[in-house]
């Protein structure tokens, strides 16, 4: 039996539809803006504009041991922290990997992904950690996306060099 040609260009067009990776979201460079300006405040050891990217009744939960952190709280409980990197002269490097998003409605998203967060003091070795987080973020009347709540589990090298970026997702290096 032979398939006539329309017929095998329709089902190559069909299989192509399926086989294409999803399309970025129009709020996936909104949302995004949102790691990256939390990457550039740890850069600067800018504790206002990493509490900016939380609402103030975010609810954070660090990978590493302690309670969890309402947003309001969190730039008193980052300062001491930048008062001791700033005198040992540590600095700090975040990027992130967003493995999966999930836009809900015009206002919420859903984000899986990964932290890795560099820690270089002068005279010693770099210290690394890997995070695997699940942050939920809201749009606000006045258009701005701020983290909402923000989970966070130990992950390892290995799953962040195996991660594959995704279309309009953040992908740092």
């Amino acid at each position: 039996m032979q398939i006539s040609k329309p017929l095998a260009a329709a089902a190559a067009l069909i299989a192509l539809a399926f086989a294409a990776p999803a399309a970025a979201h129009p709020q996936d460079e909104a949302i995004n803006g949102v790691y990256a300006r939390l990457a550039a405040s740890r850069v600067a050891n800018d504790v206002a504009g990493m509490a900016a990217g939380f609402h103030p009744q975010a609810l954070l939960i660090d990978a590493r041991p302690g309670p969890a952190v309402l947003g309001a709280d969190l730039a008193g409980v980052l300062a001491p922290q930048r008062e001791r990197i700033v005198r040992d002269g540590v600095t700090v490097e975040s990027a992130y990997r967003i493995e999966r998003r999930q836009v809900i409605g015009e206002d919420l998203a859903v984000d899986a992904g990964y932290m890795r967060q560099a820690m270089r003091r002068p005279g010693a070795a770099e210290n690394v950690r890997h995070a695997r987080f699940l942050v939920t973020l809201k749009r606000g009347a006045d258009g701005v996306w701020q983290i909402v709540g923000d989970a966070a589990m130990p992950s390892t090298a290995e799953v962040w060099t195996a991660l594959a970026a995704q279309p309009g997702l953040r992908f740092d290096p």
